[in-house]
């Protein structure tokens, strides 16, 4: 396999342009360095985002001091905890992180991961360039390419630490190339290390790569880069090139595989089908035709008119920005012009690129055409529905256009004299950075009340409500107290049935007074139930609330906080701390049942075939409770089946008229269920129910 000569690399050349990089990020990030470890740059997108990957920052820092699970945090969505999986919680950065957060907080972990991203993500491009082109300065111009492409400073400006971090993408496609051209088992290897890290940062890197590797194997086995004379030869080389794929992917899956498996599982099994291709998440997130050829929206200059413009095209949507720029296309060109025999399978691969970025609806200037693309085809794998970012994939044309203006930039220094090509790469680098200058950084901070440092690892969780599952203001409260919340920011929001049917916590978290479940147990049974829960802080912010939530929330406190004050107010907050009482066993009314109706005092649920009540019991040893019940059967006597525990507890047959039956019980720990079975009859009414019983009465001791 052939590659252009290339002078001796020794590893000083690296450092030199690691630091050349690195220095260049600290430039353009100027603003925030007196900042560093308490403030962030970024746009509005940043204001949320970025705060989200500083609590990914601040969380792997404290699982692995902790010696906890990463992927499984008990901190978020109390008390069930939120796996992390499918997030976008890039550990790869959070474990490079861990030192700096533990010495100098989350947020200098953070900005430290921002400048490392830009300069390594430099020297990977400039490595691959060089590999490529075999021409230092014009590989350095490639580096250039990547790391300071529109597409990356957007994901800076969005905050999005998973997609800043570019730099595995030309690592891993530097050693694949190696590994089929040189044909060396320790580059496949490292290919697959790559691979892995891309997946251990951003799942969505991780798709687009695996779909890379498939067209880069389909294109090199094709094509080799010099096919050697003999047909038997031929054969042979394309037959070691295949086992150094399969040595990279299968290196790159069984690294990946510990995390694999646990986000494919939570995946749903729904979000595969074609017709999810064409969803409405899809339509919007993918690229109109222009947006490549569009200068890039965050320049100082040019950049408020570019994205007035692009505003009208993307309305809903801030990750627009995916210029390629035009010094960038025209060396590109220029590769392909005075290069074609290195640079046609890089060019081949950046256009797919292009068009898989398209997504499944070709869009020209805002005008959507109705045209199907090649993406809708990728219903046909497994789990690729989720992508809901189609114009993400231009993250692929990105990398390899550093190759590729790497030897447009090297055909064109080939035609100077040896004297000016120094000063001709200065003036090409000199001019792309132009272009791609970066914006007037915003530089912000986040202040979380002070009261959060008074309640900070006081025990307990925290109900802070309105409910934010889009906002990370919770999180960086919660960096400052260090307890469980309600709720959370994550990318995927998962089912929270605790804070769906837990009673009296449901209507705190709802806002507003929901039917009555809770069956009585003895005095202060509101307090009883936030106490079992270990809910421990009512924290609400009264100024996001509109007047009628306002008068709902208030109704909602007077229930489940009966007589008690605040115990600290502010401008910004109102706090509760829930009294202490016995802790003890509950119960409520769950699955099965129908609404509940009232006539004055009287209040009365009717049930169908099968329905729930749920015991909690909130200690750490076994109860013996004793749960009485009182219902009417609805034509005619039925014989209701009790199942506890998944196990049969007898038959309580039920009477037309008040019919009681006392069941003595031993609850262990935590959440049992007792499950009522009875045969139906329809009920003679317009609403024409299936009924069995009517539940009058329900207490517990």
């Amino acid at each position: 396999m052939n590659h252009p000569d290339q002078p001796t690399r020794p590893p000083a050349r690296y450092l030199w342009v690691l630091l050349a990089y690195t220095a260049l990020t600290l430039l353009m990030l100027a603003p925030l360095l007196p900042h560093f470890g308490n403030s962030v740059a970024g746009g509005s997108v940043a204001r949320n985002d970025a705060w989200q990957n500083i609590w990914n920052i601040w969380w792997i820092q404290h699982a692995l001091a902790t010696f906890q699970n990463p992927f499984q945090t008990p901190l978020l969505y109390y008390p069930e905890g939120a796996d992390l999986h499918l997030q976008t919680l890039n550990i790869s950065n959070g474990i490079l992180a861990a030192p700096i957060t533990w010495l100098f907080g989350p947020i200098a972990g953070f900005n430290s991961m921002v400048v490392l991203a830009f300069a390594l993500a430099g020297l990977g491009g400039y490595a691959l360039a060089l590999r490529v082109s075999g021409n230092p300065l014009a590989a350095f111009v490639g580096g250039l390419a990547l790391t300071f492409s529109p597409f990356h400073m957007t994901k800076l400006w969005d905050g999005q630490l998973e997609m800043i971090a570019l730099q595995w993408l030309p690592l891993y496609v530097l050693f694949l190339v190696r590994a089929v051209e040189d044909l060396r088992r320790r580059d496949a290897l490292l290919a697959g290390v790559f691979l892995a890290l891309i997946g251990y940062t951003s799942w969505y890197y991780f798709l687009f790569f695996a779909i890379f590797s498939a067209l880069f194997a389909i294109i090199w086995l094709a094509f080799p880069p010099q096919p050697p004379p003999q047909v038997r030869m031929r054969y042979s080389a394309s037959l070691r090139m295949l086992v150094q794929l399969i040595l990279a992917g299968t290196t790159g899956v069984l690294l990946i595989l510990p995390i694999l498996l646990p986000a494919l599982r939570n995946v749903s099994g729904g979000e595969g089908d074609v017709a999810d291709m064409f969803g409405y998440l899809k339509i919007i997130h993918s690229a109109d035709l222009g947006d490549f050829w569009l200068p890039s929206g965050l320049h100082p200059l040019w950049g408020q008119a570019v994205t007035r413009y692009a505003e009208q095209i993307h309305p809903y949507i801030a990750a627009w920005n995916i210029s390629l720029g035009y010094i960038t296309v025209a060396l590109a060109l220029a590769a392909f012009v005075f290069s074609r025999r290195l640079a046609w399978r890089w060019a081949l691969i950046a256009c797919v690129g292009i068009v898989l970025a398209l997504g499944p609806l070709l869009q020209i200037g805002g005008l959507q055409t109705n045209i199907p693309l090649p993406y809708a085809l990728l219903a046909l794998v497994p789990g690729v529905a989720i992508a809901n970012r189609p114009s993400h994939f231009v993250v692929i044309t990105v990398v390899l256009l550093a190759p590729l203006v790497a030897l447009g930039m090297g055909a064109l220094l080939e035609r100077l004299p040896s004297k000016r090509r120094v000063f001709a790469s200065l003036i090409v680098g000199g001019l792309l950075i132009i272009e791609f200058a970066p914006p007037n950084w915003p530089i912000f901070q986040s202040q979380p009340d002070r009261y959060y440092r008074l309640i900070a690892n006081s025990g307990g969780a925290v109900i802070d409500l309105p409910p934010r599952s889009e906002s990370s203001i919770p999180l960086v409260a919660q960096m400052v107290h260090g307890l469980p919340i309600m709720g959370g920011y994550v990318s995927r929001t998962p089912g929270y049935p605790f804070g769906e049917t837990a009673p009296i916590v449901r209507d705190l978290w709802a806002m507003a007074e929901g039917e009555h479940v809770l069956i009585p147990s003895g005095p202060d049974d509101e307090l009883a139930v936030l106490n079992g829960y270990g809910l421990r802080h009512v924290i609400i912010h009264w100024q996001t609330l509109t007047v009628a939530q306002r008068q709902q929330l208030q109704q909602v406190l007077a229930i489940a906080l009966p007589g008690v004050a605040p115990s600290y107010e502010d401008e910004e907050l109102t706090a509760y701390v829930v009294p202490p009482t016995v802790i003890r066993p509950f119960a409520y009314f769950r699955g099965g049942w129908y609404g509940e109706e009232r006539e004055g005092q009287r209040r009365w649920r009717w049930m169908g075939e099968r329905a729930e009540v749920v015991i909690i019991n909130p200690t750490s040893q076994p109860i013996d409770v004793r749960l009485k019940l009182t219902a009417q059967s609805y034509a005619g006597q039925k014989s209701v089946e009790l199942q506890f525990r998944g196990g049969k507890a007898g038959h309580w047959d039920v009477q037309p008229g008040d019919t009681t039956i006392s069941m003595r019980l031993l609850v262990p720990p935590g959440e049992s269920s007792l499950w009522l079975n009875a045969p139906v009859t329809e009920e003679q009414s317009r609403s024409r129910r299936p009924l069995s019983i009517v539940m009058v009465a329900a207490e517990l001791r």
